[in-house]
C-alpha cells in the first residue's frame, strides 16, 4: 500500500483510540486494571494492517530488530487465528448464516510482547489491548467482568477500526507482526493472498454492513455513533 495514501486512514485510527479512551473514561464503569496487570495479556491478541503498520512505525530499526527477535523466540505455537471480522460476523448475522466456530483459548500462552509485566509496545498497542476493560481481577477471579455497555462500545469501535482498513487484513499480533518485519507487505502481496490471506493466517477486513448495537444501548450512544461516522467521512474525502 503506497504509504501516502497510508497516512490519512493512520490519522483517523489515532484519532479513534483517543476517542475511545475519551468515550471510557466518562463511564461510570470502573475497571480493576492497573500497571502489571497482564492476566488478560495472552497470545491471542489480533489487530488489522493498519494498526500494525502504526505498531511498526513507531519503531525505530533496532527496537524492530529487538522486536523481530523475541518474537521469534517466544512464537507461539497454538494461538487463535481469526477466521472471521468483527464486520464479518456482522455481516453473516444478517444473511443469518451460520457463525463458524474458532478455538480461542487464554491457555494458550503470553503475548510475546510481554516483558515483566509490561507491554514493551504500550503506546502504539492495538485496540484489542486497550479494550481490555475489567471490573473483575481476571488473575483472582479466573476471568473479565465487562460491562454490557463496554462490550457494546469494543464492537463499535472494532466495527469502525475494521472499516478504516476495509482493503486490509486481519490477523494474530504475532503473525501480523513477522509478516511486516520480513518486509512483506499486504498492498503488494494482496494478490497472491487467498480469501483467508494467505496460508490461512490471516482474513480480509469489511465494511461495516450496520452497526451492531442494542436497542437498550441506542438512545445513550446516539452521539457517540454520531461522532464516529464522521471519523469515516473522514476517510472517504480524503480517499
Amino acid at each position: 500500500m503506497n504509504r501516502h495514501r497510508k497516512q490519512p486512514a493512520l490519522e483517523l485510527l489515532k484519532k479513534t483510540y483517543n476517542l475511545y479512551h475519551e468515550t471510557v473514561s466518562g463511564l461510570d464503569a470502573e475497571p480493576v486494571c492497573r500497571e502489571k496487570c497482564s492476566s488478560c495479556c495472552t497470545c491471542n491478541v489480533t489487530l488489522t494492517s493498519l494498526e500494525a503498520g502504526l505498531l511498526m512505525d513507531s519503531l525505530e530499526a533496532g527496537e524492530k530488530k529487538d522486536l523481530e527477535d523475541r518474537i521469534q523466540r517466544k512464537f507461539p505455537e497454538k494461538r487463535y487465528i481469526p477466521r472471521m471480522t468483527t464486520n464479518g460476523f456482522a455481516r453473516m448475522c444478517m444473511e443469518e448464516r451460520q457463525i463458524p466456530e474458532e478455538e480461542n483459548d487464554p491457555a494458550f500462552g503470553v503475548c510475546p510482547l510481554l516483558e515483566d509485566g509490561l507491554c514493551m509496545v504500550y503506546e502504539a498497542r492495538p485496540f484489542g489491548c486497550r479494550a481490555l476493560l475489567s471490573e473483575a481481577h481476571c488473575g483472582r477471579e479466573g476471568f473479565a467482568r465487562v460491562p454490557p455497555l463496554v462490550l457494546t462500545l469494543n464492537t463499535l469501535f472494532l466495527q469502525t477500526i475494521e472499516h478504516l482498513d476495509q482493503n486490509g487484513f486481519s490477523g494474530n499480533l504475532s503473525d501480523m507482526a513477522m509478516f511486516l518485519l520480513s518486509g512483506k507487505s499486504f498492498g503488494t502481496n494482496a494478490c497472491s493472498l487467498n480469501e483467508t490471506g494467505g496460508e490461512g493466517l490471516f482474513v480480509r477486513n469489511e465494511q461495516i454492513p450496520m452497526l451492531m448495537v442494542p436497542p437498550k444501548h441506542q438512545r445513550r450512544l446516539k452521539d457517540l455513533m454520531e461522532d464516529l461516522r464522521g471519523l469515516l467521512t473522514g476517510l472517504t474525502s480524503s480517499g
